[in-house]
């Protein structure tokens, strides 16, 4: 016989878990928003282009769905694998080797590089296999627009580095909301146009949204995408320093407190 008070006891246990737990709040109420943001800005400009036509429309969908991947996963990247050493409690291991946090930084982001490459060639086969897009049609492209939206994401990781070192593994989820955060407004799947007017005053203070706009006018108008690179490519520059510093500044100040405490 099903004892009603023991689930009970189970849900309240729960319950309890997700008001105490920054990360299951999150997971809970934060991805919910992310998807109804960007789902409902996506069917706004769908319903707009109906009206004037696109006849490239899958291919540049497509290949903005593939540049976030250089963005989001290059910044989920990085905060994973310092993640991965908390979780397997190799941190202390690894500080107490003749590695100083430079060559840790180098090593993580050639990594990233090597992913982000193995993530390219996975993406663009799916998107062969499923919508007959040959690769060459977007290799071009990618090789164009993907190198500053992969210092974007370096910048954002770093970013959620700086939290880490502060809060430990507990924050996991918290980096990846931070990575995800910007996606609505980096105009990644429609255009700056679409956002209302508070979504474009965040749209502007972020590279990728002009790195994406010069993908489309390139794609849509055949413009010459530079002025919008070298927007792109001068502002992620100065956030991945400015990140790289801050992370740095935070990792030094943690260790005064023990390296030790960020896997409890």
């Amino acid at each position: 016989m099903i004892s009603f008070a023991a689930v009970f006891a189970i849900t309240l246990r729960h319950l309890r878990l997700l008001r105490r737990d920054m990360n299951l709040a999150l997971a809970t109420f934060y991805w919910p928003i992310l998807d109804v943001l960007i789902w409902g800005f996506l069917g706004i400009y769908i319903q707009n282009i109906q009206t004037v036509g696109l006849a490239n429309y899958t291919v540049i969908a497509l290949l903005g769905i593939l540049l976030w991947q250089t963005t989001g996963r290059s910044a989920v990247t990085l905060a994973a694998s310092f993640v991965e050493e908390l979780w397997s409690y190799n941190l202390i291991n690894i500080v107490s080797l003749p590695l100083s946090l430079t060559e840790w930084i180098l090593g993580i982001v050639l990594y990233n590089v090597i992913t982000s490459c193995m993530t390219f060639v996975y993406c663009t086969g799916l998107i062969y296999l499923l919508y007959g897009i040959s690769p060459f049609a977007m290799l071009g492209k990618f090789i164009i627009f993907a190198p500053p939206l992969f210092l974007c994401g370096l910048a954002l990781g770093f970013f959620c580095l700086q939290v880490i070192v502060y809060c430990g593994k507990r924050a996991q989820e918290l980096c990846y909301v931070l990575a995800w955060f910007f996606a609505p407004f980096s105009t990644a799947f429609y255009p700056r146009e679409v956002l209302p007017q508070w979504a474009q005053y965040i749209s502007d203070i972020l590279p990728m949204s002009y790195v994406f706009a010069g993908m489309r006018a390139l794609m849509i108008d055949n413009q010459d995408p530079t002025s919008y690179l070298v927007k792109g490519y001068s502002m992620a520059i100065a956030y991945l320093v400015i990140a790289i510093i801050g992370f740095g500044y935070a990792f030094h100040a943690s260790k005064k407190y023990g390296l030790a405490r960020l896997s409890d």
